[in-house]
């Protein structure tokens, strides 16, 4: 289970040999406090910015479609989609078998079928057997379906920025340390004690390759992953840590 936004803040507060905050006192914090609590949420959003796939971020979105409506908005706290997992769910009330939707692209839908979808108005016309990306707000599916299909599939959460003192982070509690070890980055920063800081970073450097090794790289495709916050080459990263 991940570890909460209060426990990881005292966390970071206990490497600094600062006060921990009470439950109660965690809304209101100032100082010191308020920065770890900023100084956590920093650390949490780099780790997730570093890969668009991390598996603890992986979600399934169930939706049912509208007859005559081919583009549909992406689910709250979306990042980025698995195209192949798109299916029609089996529904015997309506006749509908299980079905995969083969990808397309967005201009292929545009010159081939947005013209019938559109025509066929409010009836639809019949079962969709394709998928494609909308105008950056979300999904297209296409024939236009002329029934309420069921439409399921995975994709990958965005960072939650954290508030509540209960909010999790997502990331495993096994790398509770790797966060703190962040944090501890941006608050050395703070202090401008560059020293601290530059070692900081290289333990949240050697933890981040620890958890994209676990939970990313496989020996049938191995990429370069090292994180380079002076110019990063790898698939994801670009830029400098801060």
């Amino acid at each position: 289970m991940p570890t909460t936004f209060l426990e990881l803040t005292n966390g970071l507060l206990r490497r600094l040999n600062e006060v921990e905050i009470a439950s109660a006192d965690f809304p209101n914090t100032r100082g010191i406090q308020s920065l770890a609590k900023d100084a956590v949420k920093s650390s949490i959003s780099k780790i997730n910015q570093m890969e668009f796939e991390w598996p603890f971020n992986a979600s399934e979105h169930t939706e049912v479609v509208v007859p005559g409506t081919s583009e549909y908005a992406w689910p709250s706290g979306f990042k980025v989609a698995d195209w192949d997992s798109f299916h029609i769910v089996a529904h015997s009330e309506i006749g509908a078998g299980t079905q995969r939707l083969r990808y397309i692209n967005r201009d292929e839908w545009y010159r081939n079928y947005r013209e019938a979808d559109l025509t066929a108005a409010t009836e639809g016309l019949s079962t969709p057997s394709m998928v494609f990306p909308s105008h950056g707000t979300g999904y297209g599916i296409t024939p236009s379906p002329d029934k309420a299909y069921t439409i399921r599939f995975r994709y990958f959460l965005n960072y939650t920025v954290l508030d509540a003192a209960t909010d999790e982070s997502r990331v495993p509690s096994a790398f509770d340390t790797t966060i703190i070890d962040g944090a501890l980055y941006y608050m050395y920063m703070f202090k401008d004690n560059a020293e601290s800081a530059a070692r900081t970073l290289q333990v949240f450097t050697e933890g981040v390759k620890d958890l994209q090794s676990l939970y990313i790289n496989h020996y049938d495709s191995v990429t370069d992953r090292r994180v380079n916050f002076g110019g990063y080459t790898g698939r994801t990263m670009s830029g400098r840590f801060g």
